[in-house]
């Protein structure tokens, strides 16, 4: 490759502008409905690797969120809208290493390219999806306030085809220190990247990572009894994970910053 060309990901340039994804540090914030539930404990297990032990009561999540995103390499992707800013809807699956609490996404949906190429660094199995999300709002009549007795709503889809449909009723504002598993449990994450040569090959990169998450913060936390409907697919396996119970749902605001990160061993 001739040392002009330059760029953190493809496609490189001389200049490296054209790069998809810039290099961390990552900054995010975004709104967010989550719902808890639970599974059939044997099928979540199916979905950890060695080293890694699912719940043993099938604990589940579904977070829908919207996110404005930044990086320190990149000034301009937080002004601009049509890159820096996207939908996205993923599954986690509550589980431990070593005795402490970890979480996997086995799916997540994505609406933009450069958040679903930086997932695919990062270890998130992204594909492209749809994501709606209720909007509060602060003026008018035209959406919910983020207030006891209000509704809301979030729906994905891939390829046309519903994946998952969630609605949350709230009923009380929680306390500041009080921290959804859906969006605090650290996710532990396989990075994959096959070898070019054919599927006898090893992979170029197998191994599992934690992101270094730093100033993690929550806002306007709200939660209340939820509805949650997972679809059928052909092309997708999310079936596996259909509610065998649903617990509280959540409406919440929260940032961070990812810089980098790091193998687990």
């Amino acid at each position: 490759m001739s040392d002009q060309l330059k760029g953190w990901t493809l496609p490189l340039s001389p200049t490296g502008r054209s790069a998809l994804v810039p290099p961390p540090p990552w900054h995010f914030s975004g709104e967010a409905l989550a719902v808890d539930f639970t599974v059939d404990p044997e099928r979540a297990a199916m979905y950890f690797p060695d080293g890694l032990v699912a719940s043993p009561d099938g604990a589940a999540s579904i977070v829908f969120a919207r996110w404005s995103s930044a990086a320190d390499a990149d000034p301009g992707l937080a002004e601009d809208p049509t890159r820096g800013q996207y939908n996205e809807a993923y599954i986690v699956l509550h589980g431990a290493r070593n005795g402490r609490p970890i979480g996997r996404c086995p799916f997540i949906w994505v609406d933009s390219d450069l958040s679903l190429v930086r997932g695919l660094i990062q270890g998130f199995p992204k594909r492209l999806g749809k994501i709606d999300l209720t909007t509060a709002v602060q003026v008018g009549r035209g959406g919910p306030r983020r207030a006891q007795g209000e509704r809301f709503a979030g729906h994905a889809s891939s390829l046309g085809a519903t994946v998952a449909r969630a609605r949350v009723t709230l009923d009380r504002a929680e306390l500041p220190d009080v921290r959804p598993p859906a969006v605090s449990l650290p996710l532990i994450h396989s990075r994959l990247w096959p070898a070019y040569g054919g599927p006898g090959d090893r992979p170029a990169i197998s191994e599992l990572v934690r992101s270094e998450i730093v100033d993690f913060e929550l806002a306007d936390v709200f939660s209340g009894p939820a509805e949650l409907e997972i679809g059928t697919l052909l092309h997708e396996e999310i079936a596996d994970l259909t509610p065998t119970t649903v617990g509280r749902g959540w409406v919440l605001s929260i940032g961070f910053t990812i810089n980098g990160g790091r193998q687990v061993r």
